[in-house]
Formats: structure tokens, C-alpha cells, sequence
């Protein structure tokens, strides 16, 4: 019996120790993206995990609102909003990756930016994200982007507009936008514009 005790206390002890790391190394491996005091861009220049713990709102038009400057980034909107002041103009990004390997951007919306929603470099993902009534494009990608569950509505130019053949996009609801897809492969389940027919 006792050593059954002490074997019980020895794992209890271990499965704290373990949550305890998890948490604190969850805690250290992300990066709070907050509304900038200097204004924008806020600019990521490492590899790492991100996450919003507000909306960002902007009243720029030429710039983006995040501009990553490293491959291997993580951006998690949190269900926030990034929102642009709407209105004429194709210069501003919401997230600019281009150039850029291995960035994902998922879970949140990014709306009235005065030119596109979100710029990806090759190896790229986005998923659950709302892009909605940009002045530019939805989402623009070099080369081999994977794009699922977004919402494409409402932008001023392409819904999705990919630079390759190897990129595809699957499970999105693209409507009303300047022109629907332009390159990439319809991996299934897309609605365009009210059809299952995409490009």
C-alpha cells in the first residue's frame, strides 16, 4: 500500500511539474500584439508565435497594420478585428508577409483596409479568418499557400488572387468581390458568389 501512495504522489507530482511547464512555456512562446502608442506598423522581426489581445484599429493608408520581417510566424487574431479607415487607396495591407516563409495567420477578421487584407510569401497558410470589404484583394500569395475557411466578401479587387498554380484553397465562401479567384487550385467545398463552381 504504501508504495502504491508513494507512486500515486510521485506521478501527481510529475503531471504538475508538467502542466506547470506547459502553461509557462505557452505563456513565453507567444507574443501579445497590442494597439501601438507611436502608431503603425507594428512590425514582427522574429520567428515565433503572436496573438491579438485587442482590436487594431488604423487611420493610415499607405502602410500595413502588421508588417512581418521573418519567416516561421504564427499570428492568431483571437477573434479580434483588424480595422482600416475604408475609403479610396490600394497601398495599405493589413498583414504583410510577402517575402516571407512559413507565416500563418488564422482566427479573426480584417476589414476597410485601403488596400489588401493579407499579403502571404510561399509556405503560407490562413484559415478562419474574414476578409471583408478591403479596398485591395482578400489575400494575396507568392507560391504554395494553403487557404481553408475563410470568409471573402466585399473586397475592391480579387477575392483570392494566387502568383501559382501550387496553391490551393478549399471550404471558403468568396462573394462579391472585384473578380472571385485568380490562380490556385479549388481543393473543393468552396462556394463562390452562391455557386460550388470557382474558378
Amino acid at each position: 500500500m504504501k508504495r502504491g501512495r508513494g507512486g500515486n504522489l510521485m506521478v501527481s507530482m510529475g503531471l504538475t511539474i508538467l502542466l506547470t511547464g506547459i502553461s509557462w512555456g505557452s505563456a513565453l512562446a507567444q507574443t501579445k500584439l497590442v494597439q501601438p502608442a507611436k502608431g503603425f506598423p507594428i512590425v514582427i522581426s522574429k520567428p515565433g508565435s503572436y496573438f491579438l489581445a485587442s482590436n487594431l484599429v488604423t487611420t493610415q493608408s499607405n502602410f500595413a497594420v502588421i508588417n512581418v520581417n521573418a519567416n516561421n510566424v504564427t499570428i492568431n487574431l483571437n477573434g479580434f478585428t483588424i480595422a482600416g479607415p475604408g475609403g479610396a487607396g490600394t497601398a495599405a495591407k493589413g498583414i504583410n508577409a510577402f517575402g516571407d516563409s512559413g507565416v500563418t495567420v488564422v482566427n479573426g477578421t480584417i476589414t476597410k483596409i485601403r488596400g489588401t487584407a493579407i499579403v502571404l510569401g510561399s509556405n503560407s497558410t490562413a484559415g478562419g479568418v474574414q476578409m471583408i470589404s478591403n479596398n485591395g484583394d482578400g489575400l494575396d500569395c507568392t507560391s504554395t499557400c494553403l487557404v481553408t475557411n475563410n470568409v471573402v466578401s466585399g473586397n475592391g479587387l480579387t477575392g483570392l488572387n494566387f502568383s501559382d498554380a501550387n496553391s490551393g484553397y478549399q471550404n471558403n465562401i468568396i462573394s462579391g468581390n472585384g473578380a472571385t479567384v485568380t490562380g490556385g487550385v479549388d481543393m473543393g467545398n468552396n462556394v463562390c458568389n452562391g455557386t460550388k463552381t470557382c474558378p
